[in-house]
């Protein structure tokens, strides 16, 4: 009992730590970074449909002259516009070679504009674009002999190098990691759960490796 006044001594001060100033800051500060890029996104967009706004106006203005059906029709046409711009870029890039540039040209002076890395994360990953790590399954040549190893992508470094995990069986805790071109990976349609089946099985089951559909090229592996 006589360590009663010390703990409640404890239990105080760290209420006081809880409530404090800097506590407080950097709680607020926490939050803020949380939300930071979905504020810029929209500020981002925002800027940009008033762009496209202001170029549609006039055209609207011959079309309609009634000012509500003006304003509506021009905000209709601005939306349309833009939405049709973002497809027609995410058709464009699309095709490998123009990921290729645009990589390039990302790394070279996106990534040095301030919270620009931040901003693609947060989009990846609300989008969907983005896989996680050993979320690709592959089929990898690492010796360029024809044998053929289960392993899971984990990165793309420069160009086209994979980062590629290969566990061992039947603990696939363990394994080796290699980096190969893409021209000795084999990337399959098929969940990593049943790949992993596989390998805690001892191979059982991999004819279902085999059996999926193998996809030319994915770029979108933690880019």
């Amino acid at each position: 009992m006589k360590n009663t006044p010390t703990i409640q001594k404890e239990v105080a001060i760290s209420q006081d730590t809880i409530w404090s100033k800097s506590f407080f800051i950097k709680t607020l500060l926490n939050g803020l970074l949380l939300i930071l890029p979905t504020i810029i996104i929209l500020f981002l967009l925002s800027l940009i449909f008033k762009f496209v706004f202001n170029l549609v106006a006039p055209i609207s203005a011959l079309l309609d002259k009634n000012a509500e059906s003006h304003a509506l029709f021009t905000n209709i046409l601005a939306v349309l516009i833009l939405l049709t711009l973002i497809f027609i870029i995410g058709f464009i890039m699309r095709d490998f070679r123009s990921k290729r540039s645009f990589k390039r040209f990302e790394n070279k002076y996106l990534l040095q504009i301030p919270l620009y890395s931040t901003l693609r994360e947060t989009i990846s990953q609300f989008s969907g674009l983005k896989k996680m790590p050993f979320s690709q399954v592959v089929l990898v040549d690492a010796y360029n002999t024809g044998v053929l190893l289960t392993g899971f992508v984990t990165e793309i470094i420069v160009g086209d190098i994979y980062t590629v995990f290969v566990p061992t069986a039947p603990n696939p805790m363990n394994g080796n990691i290699y980096h190969v071109p893409a021209s000795q990976l084999r990337f399959l349609d098929i969940e990593p759960e049943k790949a992993m089946r596989s390998i805690v099985g001892m191979g059982t089951g991999s004819s279902a490796l085999f059996a999926a559909k193998e996809i030319i090229q994915d770029k979108q592996v933690m880019n």
